[in-house]
């Protein structure tokens, strides 16, 4: 074999070694890819999770707000103008500021807060979350269900949405963010403990629980869930207990927000019912084929429910999909509803379960 062929095979068996060292070398790399998808940290996963809830709360806390409302006594107001005149700025009879947190839910600076926060208070100073100081009037309020809407005079301001809290769930992650003890933008995490709590207060409305950390000054803001939606409004925490707080759903809030602003009248919805609850020792001696609901005893004439054609003896389950089984689900029911709505009603009559629509009018007694 000639010099020649000896050569061409030397260089043929260098550039094989080249290639199979190449190649292992790139197998290497994808191996290590697999197993390793982002070079920047030990734990992309998490690294990942933690940016998007960074970015998360990022996004929703321009749209929550700190509130001091500062209120006095009646019997000392006179005494606070001549202090005023002689240029004391804390003058006697004033009361120490109810401090709260509230949401921007339009670009045109409409305020949801808690109304125990701003009742009777004389002055009230939002402060967002840029440092802007700007004052606060009230526009409205539901003291049944405690929610008022405040109004600064500024424009483009980042508004929070409301969720649908019909679809909220147990369960469910949420973040609380206020003014707890004074410090903005505090934010905590947690998730739904509880739907449809009763009882929590004399309000006309059910909660959702929650064991996201609340602390007074928390009231009027948000808790908000994964899409950065305001699911519900920070309203009052458990006496004697850690980790059992309550917000009024999103819903709620959304009605009252749009009867102040749109309508400028609160919804007093009602269907002019007498009802009783049904226990099932009373539905069994009357003979009826559900245990639980409201048993309507009277219908007022004229009232909403006669015109449904609703009568005495028949047996509310629901509202909306929604169970209405005594007289406090009933009312809870209702508030969440416009006037003008059109409800569907779960009733149960003569041992048949039916829907029945029945338009929502305005309390006028």
């Amino acid at each position: 074999m000639g010099s020649l062929p000896r050569f061409i095979i030397f260089v043929g068996v260098v550039v094989l070694g080249i290639s199979v060292v190449y190649l292992g070398r790139r197998l290497d790399l994808v191996k290590s890819a697999a197993v390793q998808p982002d070079a920047s940290g030990p734990f992309p996963g998490l690294a990942a999770l933690d940016s998007e809830l960074t970015r998360l709360i990022g996004n929703a806390l321009p749209s929550v707000v700190s509130i001091s409302a500062r209120q006095y006594d009646p019997a000392t107001d006179q005494l606070r103008r001549i202090h005023d005149m002689l240029g004391i700025k804390e003058p006697a009879g004033v009361k120490t500021p109810e401090l709260g947190s509230g949401i921007i839910v339009s670009n045109e600076g409409h305020i949801v807060t808690n109304l125990h926060v701003v009742n009777q208070a004389k002055e009230v100073t939002v402060y967002l979350s840029d440092g802007r100081m700007l004052s606060a009037h009230l526009l409205g309020a539901d003291p049944l269900v405690d929610l008022a809407i405040l109004k600064v005079d500024a424009g483009n301001l980042p508004a929070l949405p409301f969720a649908d809290s019909d679809n909220v769930r147990v369960g469910q992650i949420v973040f609380a963010i206020g003014n707890p003890l004074g410090l903005q933008e505090t934010v905590t995490q947690g998730i739904i403990s509880g739907i449809g709590r009763q009882g929590v207060n004399d309000l006309n409305a059910e909660f959702f629980q929650t064991d996201a950390a609340i602390n007074p000054g928390n009231s009027g803001g948000p808790i908000i869930n994964v899409r950065g939606e305001m699911v519900g409004v920070n309203n009052s925490i458990a006496l004697k207990s850690q980790g059992i707080s309550f917000a009024i759903p999103s819903n709620l809030a959304r009605r009252v927000y749009e009867d102040v602003v749109e309508r400028r009248e609160i919804s007093r919805p009602w269907f002019g019912a007498i009802t009783w609850p049904l226990s099932p020792d009373v539905a069994n001696r009357l003979g009826l084929p559900v245990s639980q609901g409201c048993l309507i005893a009277r219908v007022l004439e004229g009232s909403p429910a006669a015109r449904a054609g609703l009568v005495a003896g028949d047996v509310i389950e629901a509202i909306n999909g929604k169970p209405a089984r005594n007289g406090p689900e009933i009312r809870s029911r209702l508030a969440e509803l416009k006037v003008g709505d059109i409800a569907s009603m779960t009733i149960v009559r003569d041992g048949k379960r039916t829907e029945v629509p029945i338009k929502v009018e305005q309390q006028r007694f």
